[in-house]
């Protein structure tokens, strides 16, 4: 019996050895055919592969330094993976104006305080190639001076659809203020940050679809809305193709019907090529239509080419300009009236080293007039600072400046002036409660200078000047929940 088992024992091993074996010859097998493939001909045909789509990879379409001549700019900020989430928020602040109704002349200045309260949310959704933001704000404003409530309504949405080698957007914006006031988005009222507020969109070279909003008129309501849409499509990874077109309007609620209302219409396409990694040029055109109530200045056509360059530096340095003619023709008797003179656009955005950044920005270019003119030559500059300390404190700060000369004389307007002067200087300090509450203190002052008395003040009160001085104090606090993901 024992016998029998050891001759068990040792047929068991042999048939291991065997496989053993079997095995070495079969791997030794596999690596020489991967060395001879290795050592094929160069005159060996290779198997075929799809071609790579160069759409989402193409440098052309990075994020990062998108076509300059498209509507988005560079990005500063790091990409981390993005996530489906909804996001509520709750603010609560208290504002002392010291001319409300932003009266020119000395005399009509009086203090009043504003207690706002403000609810908002954030929804941002994606797809595989759909990406989706929706903002939204609401709430009131109540005077002390007159004792008044207003509502307060702003949102904005965003929609991207990617395809191989290109992409579409559509945005909208949309806000009902209880004033006039042009502050919204940078760092001023209404939200203080509680969200956007605004898209940011511009034509190159052009009105940057701003709603006319270069110019404050006080505590008059106003209602406005902007829509673009714009496609990007690259040729090859170096060469794109641009295409936008937009709607913007002004409605003021003025009692008096002296502020003018406006639409405006945008269209434009440009070309843009990748010269270097960090450097591109590009050439866009783009045809405006200012339409304005037939009494105060009728329609306005604006041609405008711009050649444009970038230089970006990944998450560091965006530095964009851009010039060329402008072909204005106003809608005035017969014939109408032209005229040629230059546009133009320069940014620079630069991410400090030390948790902080620079903007600066240029245009000039022809903008609805703000209430006051139909039609306006505006030229505008812009210089902002934002910084974080310790993680929990952040500081923005910005001055602004700019002036506006009429471009045609209203049967029925708004003033008598032919050119008035804009100034703002503001800075916001916020500070972290933990992760869900804010409590933030904010400055603003606001300076506007017309060349003669308007024959009206810009708040449509009894001014009796030429200058209107305004200084806005605001505390708060703000609760943000932790966001929730909805994927």
């Amino acid at each position: 019996m024992k016998a029998a088992m050891k001759v068990a024992n040792v047929k068991m091993k042999m048939k291991m050895e065997t496989i053993r074996l079997a095995l070495l010859v079969v791997g030794m097998s596999v690596a020489a055919a991967a060395q001879s493939a290795d050592q094929a001909p160069p005159s060996a045909t290779p198997a075929p592969t799809p071609a790579p789509a160069f759409g989402q990879n193409a440098p052309v379409l990075n994020p990062e330094n998108p076509p300059v001549t498209g509507l988005d700019v560079p990005s500063l900020d790091l990409r981390v993976a993005s996530r489906s989430f909804f996001a509520p928020a709750f603010q609560v602040s208290e504002s002392a104006d010291t001319n409300g109704g932003n009266q020119l002349g000395a005399g009509t200045n009086g203090l009043e305080s504003i207690t706002r309260v403000l609810g908002a949310f954030d929804l941002q959704k994606f797809w595989p190639r759909t990406d989706a933001y929706l903002e939204y704000l609401g709430g009131g404003a109540f005077y002390s001076s007159p004792f008044d409530a207003r509502q307060m309504q702003a949102a904005a949405f965003e929609g991207v659809e990617r395809w191989r080698t290109g992409q579409a957007t559509l945005r909208d914006s949309f806000s009902y203020l209880p004033d006039g006031s042009f502050q919204i988005g940078y760092g001023g009222d209404p939200g203080l940050g509680l969200i956007t507020g605004g898209l940011g969109v511009g034509v190159p070279g052009t009105v940057p679809l701003n709603n006319g909003s270069a110019g404050s008129v006080g505590n008059i309501p106003r209602l406005a809305n902007v829509a673009v849409f714009d496609v990007v499509q690259a040729l090859n990874p170096r060469s794109a193709v641009t295409a936008a077109g937009g709607f913007s309007n002004a409605h003021f609620y003025d009692p008096t019907d002296t502020l003018i209302n406006s639409n405006e219409y945008t269209a434009e396409g440009g070309y843009s090529h990748l010269i270097s990694r960090r450097d591109q040029l590009g050439v866009v055109y783009a045809f405006q239509l200012f339409q304005f109530p037939q009494a105060t200045g009728g329609e306005i056509y604006v041609h405008v080419v711009n050649l444009r360059w970038s230089h970006t530096i990944s998450g560091r340095l965006s530095f964009i300009v851009g010039v060329g003619p402008q072909y204005t023709e106003l809608n005035l008797g017969n014939p109408p009236q032209t005229h040629l003179e230059p546009s133009g656009r320069a940014m620079l955005r630069y991410k400090l080293r030390s948790h902080g950044s620079l903007f600066a920005s240029y245009e000039k270019y022809i903008s609805p007039g703000s209430g006051f003119f139909a039609g306006a030559d505006t030229q505008m500059v812009r210089v902002g600072f934002t910084r974080r300390f310790q993680r929990t404190w952040e500081l923005f700060a910005d001055v602004g400046y700019s002036h506006n000369k009429r471009l045609q004389e209203s049967i029925f307007g708004a003033t008598t002036a032919t050119s008035y002067d804009e100034g703002s200087a503001g800075t916001v300090i916020r500070r972290h409660l933990g992760r869900s509450y804010d409590v933030f203190a904010t400055y603003r002052f606001l300076d506007m200078n017309f060349n003669e008395a308007p024959g009206f003040s810009p708040g449509l009160g009894v001014g009796n000047g030429t200058v209107a001085h305004r200084h806005i104090g605001t505390i708060g606090v703000e609760w943000h929940p932790r966001p929730t993901r909805i994927d």
